[in-house]
């Protein structure tokens, strides 16, 4: 089902299901239509091992980690970047697995290791996950390098200007971008004032 209300400019504003049809929004609120397709659900033998492996963290999470060890996940979560402690736990856990999966030569033996609560479980780092971290500091070093340069302030003072006579305040309801200058819109995304 399709959600319609009217955007803060006086323009529709849409997303949900319609039909055939999905509407959705980006984050920078770009609006974008795609044909719906059912999930495959394939239930292959590793696809119900790996939701198998998945429950008894859940269930390791509630039954031990939540009571003896949740100050540790917490910090954990604060320091890796992790959402909350429970993220923090699951994505570890799984780490644990893979890992244990090669030293023990096996799957059940694994499984086994990581769900026994006498084995006490630490924070194991995706390799994945230093690589976005990595990448994300990168970025973040590149855009203070930019923010450093002399032209930075003048072209921040311009495009502030542009946008206060397009009207636009510091937060717009429901996600909803005014309408752009094309001409203007590079020098806002290249500022990092808007991210489409």
């Amino acid at each position: 089902m399709a959600i319609l209300l009217e955007g803060c400019d006086g323009s529709p504003v849409i997303w949900g299901r319609l039909g055939d049809y999905l509407i959705q929004r980006t984050k920078g609120g770009r609006l974008y239509i795609r044909k719906y397709r059912k999930p495959s659900n394939p239930q292959t033998a590793l696809q119900q091992r790996n939701r198998e492996v998945f429950a008894g963290g859940i269930r390791r999470w509630s039954d031990h980690e939540k009571l003896y060890s949740k100050a540790y996940w917490d910090d954990i979560a604060r320091s890796g970047g992790f959402r909350d402690a429970y993220r923090a736990f699951l994505s570890s856990y799984m780490m644990w697995y893979q890992a244990k999966i090669a030293e023990l030569s096996g799957e059940a033996a694994a499984y086994l290791w990581v769900t026994d609560t006498q084995n006490t479980l630490t924070y194991r780092e995706s390799p994945l996950r230093r690589e976005g971290i990595i990448k994300s500091n990168d970025l973040i070093q590149s855009v203070l390098k930019r923010r450093k340069t002399t032209g930075f302030m003048s072209e921040l003072r311009r495009t502030l200007d542009y946008l206060r006579a397009k009207g636009w305040q510091e937060s717009l309801r429901y996600g909803l971008l005014p309408q752009l200058d094309e001409s203007r819109e590079w020098d806002i995304l290249r500022l990092g004032l808007l991210k489409l």
